[in-house]
């Protein structure tokens, strides 16, 4: 009903936007001041960019090869930059409807986006980066948004409206980038303010009463001077996944959000960005199914717990068409931010500060036993996080010998309520009976737990990171370009957690720990680089880079006897080569790169056998080596064609005491996973979409689209348990519709058009303190499909 509410809202305004169109459209204004040079340099010189301007203009060109990316801090054509770098355009994420990160993955290679909920989601590339998004711990891929960097993982879960353009850069980032990112970078850039007036309102309805209302509207305030736009957005679906025990659906959407923005140019050299958003989720996101129960003969533990179930009448089953679930399921989360951005032609040089705040606030309920019986109630947790960003950077002016420079000052103050375990009414009977079992007893008086009781945990945690940073590119030849950059990072963490109980909680799982720890340390990360032209549009390049991502504290649960709650930081060295080329003026683009990333203690969760807590630890060290490509081909002047895929070998070079796999016999103590693959590393990535577009007169310009991916199977967990396989799967999309009017799009739309059923996530399922008894995930969208009218102004 909140989403509805917040749909209705925004319709209002959409409205309201609509009618001041005309306003807009008749308003006089002078032509923007240009922005800094450096700023806006369409092609730096740090490569040589030799392709002609009337190439560009060539009939049938693709536009791929004149895409102009930010991803080196500077506006380069991404064809000339030796970077492995995938641009999306607003046109094509909007041609794709590519509203999430996990709708970006399909369009990418070697990305992996997954969200178990809102404050566990998380982001891989090339087998590295997918890891719990606990309280003390970082994330391995690190997302900007218009310069920002998000410090939680959840921060990125918005929707992805009104944007100008996206990036995936590919291995370590930190010699131009404010935070040190281990495995890569998502870089995403809205759309600024406009001296020239533009309204654009985009409604869509589908099944499953799917409902996505997005409006944006942005002008001069003072002609020359000031001009600002305002960005409403509301999505909402329905529950896809029928729930027997409530007769209910889950897995709904509801997000809604807004941005509004001012540019300020008081002189051609001084630009100043002002940026305010603020969003929330509110929906039943994220319950699981069982795939597989587990055999009573597997163990004791499983024995026991099975038969408990059955003695309070519930007997788990398989099935991908529905949840048993009997607790409330509501994910809740609103977050808020400021920002600015100053930019100054100094002449010489051109100076850029960003300053941000972001506050982002993780509320929810969720069952926590994933049974429809009532053992352990709900998962809360209250999770409140400020940061604050400031980052100076400084670039010179185009020529033989160019750099940049900069400072970057990073603030997390995270507060964390965490209910780690709420017991229901049949806790006391599932343990007594579960424990009769487990010892082949005589049934003992029972344990008893009262409804409500609580096992807690709160947490606070602080976090300082400051680095300097600089990148230079120098000429040996006109086509021969060296790049070499330095970063050096001083981390500081401190966290404390201390755990409590309210009522009378089951005991064994109720561990009492009080951790205060820190950890403070410095990192000298590096890049080498050498690029080539063997034409004007064949770059070839080979670099060389470290990337670090800072120690970490387990601090949401109690550690394993002679674990430190210390983790050690990851440490990233990563070769490339590769090469990027365009063909028959500009008709084909083809790029691919050759990569061997080594890390040195993997950062992951680890879910114990027999229903303890999971826990974070460095797991081992990894190798990831593969292969990417991307071709883009305008093979008519109507008809395109791009493919993008990745082949990655990404497995444990040296994991001698793993824990043992879940779903395994008791005996099983420990395991070695050298040489086996990294979980949520998939091995096979491809993606491939087919485009049409013709005109019928001067008024209708129709289009056809279809989309294809496909993902290779890959293990859910740290310890490649069997049980815990991912199947591979393939996704169908297509889009009919036309263009008209000079201003409109109607489109018909399909997602999953073959109704595939497949799983995101995949691990073994449990009740705390007691044995595992099956395997469960999420499942991917089914079938989806509905219309969408757009209007340009």
């Amino acid at each position: 009903m909140v989403a509805q509410a917040s749909l209705r809202r925004l319709l209002v305004a959409s409205l309201s936007l609509a009618a001041m169109a005309p306003a807009c459209a008749v308003a006089q204004t002078t032509p923007q001041p240009a922005a800094p040079a450096a700023k806006d340099a369409a092609i730096n010189a740090d490569v040589t960019t030799s392709t002609d301007a009337s190439t560009a203009a060539d009939a049938g060109a693709s536009d791929v090869a004149q895409i102009v990316v930010t991803a080196r801090r500077q506006s380069e054509r991404a064809q000339d930059i030796p970077v492995a770098v995938a641009a999306l355009p607003a046109k094509t994420l909007e041609q794709n409807r590519a509203y999430t990160l996990s709708d970006v993955q399909a369009l990418v290679p070697s990305m992996v986006a997954y969200q178990s909920n809102a404050r566990n989601s998380s982001i891989g590339i090339r087998g590295i980066g997918v890891s719990s998004a606990a309280d003390g711990l970082d994330t391995t891929v690190g997302v900007y948004v218009d310069g920002v960097y998000l410090g939680r993982p959840g921060m990125a879960l918005e929707d992805l409206i009104d944007v100008d353009q996206l990036e995936v850069l590919r291995g370590p980032q930190g010699t131009l980038f404010g935070r040190n990112a281990a495995a890569g970078v998502v870089n995403v850039t809205t759309k600024a303010p406009s001296f020239s007036p533009d309204l654009t309102i985009e409604g869509s309805y589908g099944n499953f009463n799917y409902e996505q209302i997005k409006a944006s509207i942005s002008g001069p305030l003072v002609d020359g001077l000031v001009a600002a736009r305002l960005t409403v957005f509301g999505t909402h679906r329905d529950g896809v996944l029928q729930n027997i025990k409530t007769d209910t659906s889950d897995n709904s959407v509801g997000r809604s959000g807004a941005r509004l923005q001012f540019l300020f140019t008081p002189t051609p050299k001084l630009r100043i960005r002002l940026i305010a958003d603020t969003s929330t989720e509110d929906d039943t996101c994220c319950v699981s199914v069982i795939k597989s129960v587990l055999p009573a003969s597997l163990s004791a533990s499983t024995a026991a717990t099975l038969q408990a179930f059955a003695s309070l009448g519930y007997t788990p089953v398989a099935s991908t068409n529905f949840t048993q679930i009997n607790s409330p399921q509501d994910m809740l989360t609103d977050q808020h931010s400021l920002s600015g951005e100053i930019d100054y032609d100094l002449g010489w040089a051109n100076f850029t500060s960003i300053s941000a705040w972001r506050y982002w606030h993780f509320h929810p309920m969720q069952d926590s036993d994933g049974t429809p019986l009532d053992i352990i109630q709900v998962n809360v947790a209250q999770t409140k996080d400020n940061q604050y960003t400031q980052e100076f950077r400084l670039a010179s002016n185009p020529g033989r010998f160019s750099w940049q420079t900069g400072l970057f000052f990073f603030h997390q103050d995270l507060g964390d309520h965490y209910i780690l375990n709420q017991f229901g009414a049949d806790a006391s009977a599932f343990y007594t009976l579960y424990n009769h079992d487990l010892k082949g007893t005589a049934l003992v008086p029972g344990t008893t737990i009262a409804t409500g009781s609580q096992y807690i945990g709160d947490t606070h945690a602080l976090e300082d990171s400051d680095a300097a940073f600089a990148q230079a590119n120098y000429k040996i030849l006109d086509n021969l370009i060296l790049t070499g950059g330095l970063r050096y990072t001083y981390e500081f963490k401190h966290g404390i957690t201390n755990t409590s109980t309210v009522g009378t909680p089951y005991v064994p799982t109720s561990i009492p720990f009080h951790d205060n720890a820190g950890i403070a340390a410095g990192n000298l990360s590096y890049l080498v680089s050498l690029a080539y032209k063997i034409t004007p549009d064949v770059l070839t390049y080979v670099s060389y880079s470290t990337g670090y991502q800072a120690a970490g504290l387990n601090l949401n649960s109690a550690p394993v006897a002679g674990t430190s709650i210390i983790l050690q930081p990851e440490n990233v060295s990563d070769f490339e080569a590769g090469v990027k080329s365009s063909f028959f003026h500009d008709r084909v683009v083809a790029n691919f790169d050759f990569f061997t990333e080594y890390l040195t203690g993997l950062q992951a969760n680890i879910t114990p056998v027999g229903g303890g807590k999971s826990y974070l630890a460095n797991v081992g060290d990894i190798r990831s080596q593969g292969v990417e490509g991307e071709v883009d081909w305008s093979i008519t002047d109507n008809l395109t064609l791009s493919a993008n895929g990745s082949y990655n070998d990404a497995h444990y070079t040296r994991y001698p005491n793993a824990p043992p796999p879940a779903g395994e016999p008791s005996s099983v103590v420990t395991q070695s996973l050298t040489g086996r693959p990294v979980f949520q590393a998939p091995k096979w990535i491809a993606n491939v979409i087919g485009r049409y577009e013709w005109a019928i007169g001067d008024n209708l310009k129709p289009y056809a689209q279809v989309q294809y991916s496909y993902r290779s199977s890959s293990f859910g967990d740290v310890q490649d348990s069997p049980g815990s396989l991912i199947p591979a799967y393939s996704l169908v999309n297509a889009r009919i519709g036309t263009k008209f009017g000079g201003h409109y799009d109607a489109s018909l739309w399909i997602a999953n058009a073959l109704n595939q059923v497949y799983f995101q996530t995949l691990g073994s399922s449990s009740i705390p303190g007691a044995g595992s008894f099956a395997f469960g995930g999420e499942l991917g969208t089914p079938r989806t499909f509905g219309a969408t009218l757009r209007a340009e102004f």
